[in-house]
């Protein structure tokens, strides 16, 4: 890490957000922050919303929302900004695209045991209304991106003898282990097979660089208020064209046509709703910049991310989780933890270490079993130094003691 980052970065910066003073914000990946000036520029939206409503709803926001869509797109190589649009979060754009897809019985859905909670609820759900069939991956971390392709490949090689795969879900960086995803390399894998493939990137915008013109995905979904700092929630739907005809919002509106959709028009009308979110991408993009912009930020956690997890292993006497050719490591790094829970459920351990990591030692950071072991995901944020990491650390010793009994 340059001496230069160390000085732009760290916990001096802890004043631009809302943070609790003596907290050691180590979760940042979960539901995101976002700095006081942008909190200013949210609340006066919300202000112009309230002085007169029809003249903003009716008129003025259109063109707001089409500012802050041409400016992630141009962010993510997206050459037109008709293809981007707004959603609520990463959840609500992935189910977005299952539930439109026109699935027949008997379609088959990839998708891996690692793949997102609420995103795997659809699939149930898809699975029990539309008798799609899943076809779930399991991956056992770590892995090289090689064996990840090959497994991927494997797979499709097995199940779809009959060409009956119709789409794939692929994370672009995994929620739990939290680990980046070969998703470029697997996307262009299920196209070349004739499969779709559905980016779910939810961590990614503000956390890895996106480049959507290089590998031209069927459908890419990523939260804008997990790190890229807009308010929640914030996140950007992309369609291309191609793809555009048969998709619809959860809430259907007057725009809604059986001959296709208005992309556009479709998904900018959710009825009654708080757009002031949304056109916080212009204040987070100038906030960002003003530390140097995307690629020191990047650089910064990352690095600070993996010097953390070091630290945190040493004390603990563990293991980072990372493979050879040290891919896994974006913003986020999961560590190996001494819990050796002897009456507790796995259910029980982790509830009970959030509640003691929490309200006991004022700190965050989600402990999970993943291929029989215990660990910790940790977030790097511009925010956090290494002291951060070292106080984590001290309380994730504590409650594993507490709850290896």
């Amino acid at each position: 890490m340059s001496s230069e980052n160390k000085a732009t970065f760290g916990r001096h910066l802890r004043s631009d957000f809302f943070l609790e003073d003596k907290y050691i914000p180590l979760n940042h990946g979960s539901f995101g922050v976002y700095p006081r000036s942008i909190h200013k520029v949210l609340r006066e939206y919300q202000d112009k919303t309230e002085e007169h409503p029809d003249r903003w709803n009716r008129i003025e926001v259109d063109p707001l929302l089409r500012k802050n869509r041409e400016l992630i797109a141009e962010l993510i190589n997206c050459p037109d900004a008709s293809d981007v649009a707004f959603v609520q979060n990463a959840s609500t754009g992935v189910a977005t695209i299952l539930r439109s897809y026109p699935f027949k019985k008997g379609d088959k859905v990839i998708c891996f045991e690692s793949t997102y909670v609420n995103v795997n609820a659809t699939l149930k759900y898809l699975q029990d209304i539309d008798q799609v069939e899943l076809i779930s991956i399991s991956l056992k971390y770590p892995l090289s991106d090689g064996k990840v392709l090959d497994i991927l490949r494997a797979t499709i090689q097995e199940h779809n003898k009959e060409g009956k795969i119709r789409l794939a879900v692929l994370d672009a960086i995994i929620a739990q282990p939290g680990t980046v995803f070969p998703y470029e390399a697997a996307s262009r894998l299920v196209q070349e097979n004739g499969i779709l493939s559905l980016i779910d990137a939810a961590h990614s915008i503000g956390q890895i660089p996106i480049d959507i013109s290089s590998f031209d995905p069927d459908f890419f979904v990523s939260n804008l208020h997990k790190w890229f700092f807009t308010p929640r929630g914030s996140c950007v739907l992309y369609a291309p064209k191609r793809n555009q005809g048969y998709l619809h919002p959860l809430t259907i509106n007057y725009k809604y046509s059986s001959e296709g959709t208005e992309f556009e028009q479709e998904f900018w009308n959710f009825g009654a709703h708080d757009h002031s979110p949304f056109l916080c991408v212009d204040a987070a993009i100038e906030y960002r910049k003003s530390l140097g912009g995307e690629e020191a930020i990047r650089d910064y956690i990352h690095n600070l991310a993996v010097e953390g997890g070091n630290v945190v292993a040493k004390h603990l006497g563990t293991q980072v989780m990372e493979n050879e050719d040290k891919t896994l490591i974006g913003a986020m790094v999961n560590v190996e933890i001494p819990l050796y829970p002897k009456t507790l459920t796995d259910a029980q351990v982790s509830s009970q270490f959030i509640h003691k990591i929490i309200y006991e030692q004022n700190c965050m950071a989600p402990a999970f079993k993943h291929n029989n072991k215990w660990w910790v995901r940790l977030s790097a944020q511009i925010y956090n130094d290494l002291k951060d990491f070292e106080n984590g650390a001290k309380a994730i010793e504590q409650v594993c003691q507490e709850l290896s009994i």
